[in-house]
């Protein structure tokens, strides 16, 4: 629905936005870890491509949007997080194409 009706596209993890980019920007290339996750869930009404496709499956806990973790919020699930990411919040970056991430590793 969301590429359907939407110029620009807001990501949101645990009350915070990760990634902000314009909608075809942010579904042929997501930057965020918690943007390519959830795009990989998205289902393609072909099935020779979607039998092809790899889905990442999130591991570890979904923390309390109460009490979120120090750091970046998603690192208790980041299939790329190391020991920095637990400490430190990302800032938000500008990339090119008038996009914006939340991350310490987007490029």
């Amino acid at each position: 629905m969301v590429r359907h009706i939407a110029d620009r596209v807001a990501v949101m993890y645990l009350g915070k936005v990760v990634e902000l980019a314009p909608r075809d920007a942010l579904y042929a290339d997501p930057k965020h870890p918690y943007s390519k996750a959830l795009l990989s869930a998205v289902p393609i009404p072909n099935p020779e491509v979607e039998t092809r496709r790899s889905h990442i499956i999130l591991k570890g806990d979904v923390p309390s949007p109460a009490n979120p973790p120090a750091g970046c919020r998603f690192c208790t699930r980041c299939p790329v997080a190391a020991a920095r990411r637990h400490s430190v919040e990302p800032e938000w970056r500008k990339l090119n194409g008038g996009r914006r991430v939340a991350c310490h590793l987007a490029e």
